[in-house]
């Protein structure tokens, strides 16, 4: 949990009890999970994303422990969202990560070298494998498709877009690009969430217009507005 601090809150069910994770040196606006929940990623105001794991999952609750395994720094401006590889490789190795920002780009970071288990030792530099000038305002909110060959951005400028990646790992390295697909246009204001859906070809975009809209991956096209009075009375 993220909550207006630099100090990032992990809350465990199993033992009632919360751990507080230090490392960002500004306020963290952004998490997210990865490799079925083993870690999870943080975008901060401090211009940084980083990868925490935990210890061996297998020992017992009381003696697991979070830490930094990888710092991603290259963006200019505060990481406002975050959105990891939603499968896996073989081997437990984490795949990618693309983070959005204040300065209007995405990056998508090789994250292939980052292990999933925390050991104290010292935190790798995942290498940055492409930087798009996505929006023409913040970007606040990024989301992959659970197959990983889509990825979802939604900005303050209005609109939400629709990119192809592109990932692959030969002998000669890891290469990582994305190539825009088509824009969502139609929200009065910024949009603040973006959500693939997880069996149908949707995305949902939540917007501070006051609405939520379905779109057709195939056409891009607006085929439903949500509206709720109940959110209107209470802004």
């Amino acid at each position: 949990m993220a909550t207006n601090s630099t100090l990032i809150r992990v809350y465990s069910l199993e033992a009632n009890d919360s751990r507080l994770l230090s490392g960002h040196s500004n306020i963290v606006l952004s998490l997210d999970k990865g490799a079925g929940g083993r870690v999870f990623a943080s975008g901060s105001k401090d211009k940084s994303a980083r990868i925490w794991a935990c210890t061996n999952p297998n020992v017992d609750v009381d003696e697991r422990r979070w830490g930094c395994v990888a710092v991603c720094e290259g963006h200019a401006e505060s990481v406002g969202a975050i959105a990891m590889s939603r499968t896996e490789n073989t081997g437990d190795k984490l795949r990618f990560m693309f983070t959005g920002s204040q300065d209007r780009t995405i990056k998508m970071w090789d994250l292939s070298a980052v292990p999933v288990e925390f050991s104290g030792a010292e935190d790798i530099r995942p290498k940055s494998l492409c930087t798009h000038r996505a929006h023409d305002k913040d970007i606040n909110s990024l989301d992959v498709s659970p197959n990983d060959k889509l990825l979802a951005s939604g900005s303050q400028d209005k609109t939400a877009k629709i990119f192809q990646v592109e990932y692959s790992t030969t002998s000669s390295g890891v290469r990582g690009e994305i190539r825009l697909l088509g824009v969502c246009k139609g929200h009065k204001r910024g949009v603040w969430n973006v959500r693939f859906s997880r069996t149908e070809r949707f995305l949902a975009t939540g917007s501070g217009d006051k609405t939520v809209k379905l779109w057709s991956l195939d056409d891009f096209s607006c085929v439903k507005v949500l509206f709720n009075p109940f959110i209107l009375s209470h802004f």
